[in-house]
């Protein structure tokens, strides 16, 4: 490997280290607060709160899917830029709204998530060298991890001394690096003949990278939107705590990602069962947590998945589409993901106010096992280690 291109690689990762970090603690924070910040100023129920989750999915799922997977190159990279700067205004001025201009201001961030994360994804994978992407993946998920874990620890900090509507502003500066930075990334350009013959959700490879995410994510939504409410009212936690359990949660996927990061795995369903398995695990403890110890420990165990499951996801679909294809691919993975955060917290609302977040949990499990045994169908027709290396 010759020296300018070591030296560019090097620049390559710092670029995606810094913009992801600045990207998604500011988006995190956004979706971690926003349930508390409608429940304390606005008194919004758990159907509320589901119907605001449930909207942001939504509008992030249309961005993706409609918006971000039909444009060329030179169009996302003018709208990418234009999405961080509108999420920057937002974090400035969200905590002025009132119960009808916030659902305004979810749809603004929610929009610019929705076109800023499947081009940040793109941009990690643009290398065609199946270990330096991998690798780049590997670093892309640890920076997204690293961001999860500063962000909460910050805001509970902050939340020590300042009202919860203040959360928001600590990371408008944030944001605005990510203005800062957005000019530079790379944005590799779809070849449009073969674009449209991209067949995505017949791709066995694309379904195991779907149903191992939907494992988690699944239980996941309802962590980021519900269970800081539940902490609060079950064991009277602060807000300030509320927000450090979060950040243990991401310590713990990071340590996950780091663990998975010293090698790139051959056999990816060997972990991904692990993945599947700790995810269960995670959710019954929640469910039988009758103390705040107990509950912190389902947490920190659900911090495993979330570690391991993301990267292996995508690790699937870089195994399974050529660069060309990899935006579309890459746009539908994150759309889908957008489609379940619109079902399960809208769902989970209304059930949560029924018969509380411990049971609705519960429910989870039966999920996971059908999802496991269509994912091993999957495997029984592919072999993840021996997918395109293109």
């Amino acid at each position: 490997m010759s020296k300018s291109r070591n030296l560019y690689i090097i620049y390559s990762i710092l670029l995606l280290v810094a913009f992801t970090f600045a990207v998604r603690s500011s988006n995190n924070a956004f979706m971690t607060t926003i349930p508390l910040f409608v429940e304390r100023y606005f008194h919004f129920t758990g159907t509320d709160v589901g119907l605001i989750a449930g909207f942001s999915s939504l509008i992030m799922f249309l961005a993706t899917f409609f918006i971000n997977s039909k444009l060329n190159a030179r169009s996302r990279r003018y709208l990418f830029i234009f999405a961080n700067v509108l999420i920057t205004i937002s974090l400035l001025l969200v905590m002025y709204s009132t119960d009808f201009s916030i659902w305004f201001y979810v749809l603004f961030i929610s929009f610019s998530a929705g076109i800023i994360m499947p081009n940040i994804i793109t941009s990690a994978g643009y290398y065609p060298d199946r270990k330096v992407r991998e690798r780049m993946m590997g670093i892309y998920t640890l920076a997204l991890s690293a961001s999860l874990i500063v962000g909460p620890i910050l805001e509970g900090l902050v939340l020590d001394y300042f009202p919860l509507k203040y959360g928001f502003l600590l990371f408008a500066p944030v944001s605005a690096i990510a203005v800062i930075l957005s000019p530079f990334m790379k944005f590799p350009e779809s070849k449009s003949e073969e674009s449209k013959d991209v067949k995505v959700f017949s791709n066995p490879g694309f379904k195991v990278a779907i149903f191992s995410i939907l494992t988690y994510n699944v239980p996941f939504s309802m962590i980021i939107y519900f269970s800081g409410i539940f902490a609060e009212q079950a064991f009277k936690m602060p807000y300030s705590a509320i927000m450090l359990v979060f950040s243990l949660l991401f310590t713990v996927s990071f340590i996950s990602r780091v663990a998975l990061s010293y090698f790139v795995p051959s056999n990816l369903w060997r972990y991904i069962k692990i993945s599947m398995f700790m995810t269960a695990i995670g959710v019954s403890v929640i469910f039988l947590s009758r103390d705040v110890l107990f509950y912190v420990i389902g947490i920190m165990l659900l911090g495993i998945p979330h570690g391991l499951t993301y990267p292996l996801s995508i690790s699937s679909i870089g195994r399974s589409f050529n660069i060309n294809k990899r935006n579309k691919a890459n746009s539908y993975f994150f759309a889908i993901i957008m489609l379940i955060n619109i079902l399960v917290p809208t769902a989970a609302g209304l059930l949560i106010d029924n018969i509380g977040f411990r049971n609705v949990m519960i429910f989870i499990v039966p999920i996971i096992m059908i999802l496991f045994v269509l994912a091993r169908r999957e495997v029984k027709l592919i072999k993840l280690n021996k997918l395109s290396e293109q």
